[in-house]
């Protein structure tokens, strides 16, 4: 479904309170990421970042797998794509339901910021993911505080600055860094930089297939022996 106007999303949302979504953590599946998260699970009702160093181009692979997963505990996810660069193809293969996908085409970013309040605020929303280039505190605080009474997750897409501090308010910080690859496998280097209670500064590695999508997780970098084994699950 795609919004190109509040009133249409005012109604999208109407509808999806319907299916209210329970403020309760969730797991991806790959047992090396959730172990390193707070508790093992990603916090339900919060704010998740996954940042990336430029110029690199963000890989929307975890982006993806976190949306998938809280989409199995009920309701729709939310994915603000402006620019109109999602290939929905590559949702559907990833595990996202399209018929629960509500694409958010806003004009500028004030818009932005008040469809992602709306979405993470609605209690029929699993998952509401965007790319966000930066926020003040009072709109990092309005979303969280939207995040928690809606009960689902936020995760949030921004470039990261080595050295500077964030004053977002978010559960879990991920850093993604492009890994050397094939012509069959995509892989990013996955490492917790916040969460209470996580794993911080351990490092695994995310791979893709590029042709069925399926994804898997290598044991942290630096605790990985000669041989890992891989932990798979279907994308």
């Amino acid at each position: 479904m795609e919004i190109t106007a509040k009133d249409e999303l005012r109604r999208a949302l109407a509808a999806k309170q319907t299916s209210p979504v329970c403020h309760r953590g969730f797991t991806t599946g790959l047992n090396v990421l959730d172990d390193i998260a707070p508790n093992g699970e990603f916090q339900g009702g919060a704010v998740h970042e996954l940042l990336w160093p430029r110029p690199s181009i963000f890989p929307t692979s975890l982006a993806l797998l976190l949306a998938k997963a809280a989409q199995k505990i009920g309701g729709a996810v939310a994915w603000s794509d402006p620019d109109r660069e999602l290939y929905l193809p590559a949702f559907s293969a990833a595990g996202i339901d399209l018929q629960h996908l509500i694409l958010l085409r806003c004009t500028d970013r004030a818009e932005q910021l008040w469809a992602l309040a709306e979405c993470l605020r609605c209690r029929g929303v699993s998952a509401t993911v965007a790319p966000i280039q930066h926020l003040n505190q009072i709109e990092a605080r309005r979303l969280q505080l939207a995040a928690e009474r809606g009960g689902g997750v936020g995760v949030f897409i921004r470039p990261y600055t080595p050295g500077v501090s964030s004053c977002y308010a978010a559960a879990t910080r991920w850093l993604i860094q492009t890994a050397p690859g094939n012509d069959q496998v995509q892989r990013w280097k996955v490492e917790l930089l916040h969460g209470h209670g996580g794993q911080i500064g351990k490092v695994l590695l995310l791979e893709v297939n590029r042709e069925t999508r399926a994804v898997c997780a290598s044991a942290p970098l630096a605790d990985r022996p000669a041989a890992p084994a891989a932990a798979r699950v279907a994308g």
